[in-house]
């Protein structure tokens, strides 16, 4: 049985020992139903954050964009569901649903959604 996700959702903080499970697709769900996804075409919540990782869940309308911008991390962009373009100058890779792009700290890149769609932003590593 899935956990209930309630506003004002806290994001963890990343410490030595924890382990959380989090009901992605129903998440995904609810920030869709948000006012600030009918007003902006997107919505995202931080799941996790700590100084060596973040976690974002990010959900946005077909033809909605997110402009070029960098992240201060390595990065990787993991579809659950819908279809979506990331770009980084020349290079651009199409990630349909279960698909995932990485790339390094500071690219500059911009991220468009050719339909509705929900990805896991993760960031940083070592």
């Amino acid at each position: 049985m899935e956990k209930a996700f309630t506003r004002p959702y806290r994001p963890l903080k990343v410490n030595e020992t924890w382990i959380e499970s989090f009901p992605l697709h129903a998440m995904a769900e609810q920030l869709k139903g948000e006012d600030a996804f009918a007003e902006s075409g997107r919505n995202a919540l931080s799941l996790v954050r700590g100084d060596e990782m973040t976690v974002v869940l990010t959900v946005m309308k077909e033809g909605a964009a997110l402009h070029e911008h960098r992240a201060p991390g390595p990065a990787t962009v993991i579809l659950l569901s819908g279809r979506i373009r990331v770009s980084a100058g020349a290079e651009e890779a199409t990630l349909e649903s279960g698909s995932a792009v990485s790339f390094t700290a500071n690219l500059r890149h911009a991220v468009k959604a050719a339909e509705d769609s929900a990805f896991l932003i993760v960031i940083g590593g070592r």
